[in-house]
């Protein structure tokens, strides 16, 4: 090994939160690479001479936060590193956008686009102006994992002859802004939390019954008006959002 094995007995900092401290270094550094199994638990209280539970403490911590996987009977192994898709909600921006300014590259599959009719959900939003929608599913991906699926209605009436667009290589924002004359100004979003069922599951690639955001979203345009509405389902290891809030006195 390339680095000592010591932690301090007399610092404030938790054991356990030393030594995990120490195994993420090892990580960072390259010394510990992706696949790499860790030495077991007893060669770990022996290496930082440390008891069974904090070596117990800092592991699942670890492997709570992604750095390490357990695959029982075999071993603990170091995991490739997940990239979080960090949405920052001071600024309306499409998932292209945001992506880009993180540095991850993403990809956007459309799984369909159809017709459907006025129903109560949109016309809370829509009112009654509409009578039709374009209902646009696509699945995103983030650094090639599937992150997001999201279902999108725009009215018939605001940009008629959507369905000619392939929405797996052009943007809606951007065709929205560029071929309809939209101007977007604002959104309103709303957080849940819900049960992936078992279509969502298979798409997003995780166990039926995992916990997900679910993210209902209204976009305006310049004169205030609704002019699309997104219901997206998050996968909640890979999708953080995150928020300034000022002090109000």
């Amino acid at each position: 090994m390339t680095r000592e094995f010591s932690l301090d007995k007399n610092s404030e900092i938790p054991l356990y939160s030393q030594l995990k401290n120490d195994i993420i270094a090892r990580i960072a550094s390259g010394e510990y690479e992706v696949g790499y199994k860790l030495p077991s638990e007893k060669e770990l209280m022996e290496l930082f001479d440390v008891s069974r539970t904090t070596v117990r403490q800092a592991v699942d911590i670890l492997v709570r936060e992604d750095y390490l996987e357990i695959k029982r009977g075999v071993g603990t192994f170091v995991r490739k590193q997940k990239k979080y898709n960090v949405w920052g909600l001071e600024e309306l921006r499409s998932f292209e956008d945001e992506a880009f300014r993180q540095g991850l590259e993403t990809r956007t599959e459309e799984l369909g686009m159809n017709i459907v009719d006025l129903d109560e959900e949109l016309k809370n939003i829509f009112g009654d102006k509409y009578d039709r929608f374009y209902k646009l599913i696509r699945l995103r991906y983030v650094e090639d994992e599937p992150s997001v699926l999201v279902d999108t209605y725009v009215p018939c009436e605001i940009a008629p002859g959507l369905d000619k667009y392939n929405f797996s290589e052009v943007s809606l924002f951007s065709t929205l802004k560029k071929d309809y004359n939209v101007i977007i100004n604002y959104a309103k979003k709303t957080f849940g939390a819900i049960n992936a069922d078992r279509k969502a599951a298979k798409l997003l690639d995780i166990e039926e019954g995992t916990a997900i955001q679910l993210v209902k979203t209204v976009t305006y345009n310049d004169l205030e008006k609704p002019f699309e509405y997104s219901i997206s389902r998050d996968r909640g290891d890979m999708t953080r959002f995150s928020a300034i809030l000022k002090y109000k006195s």
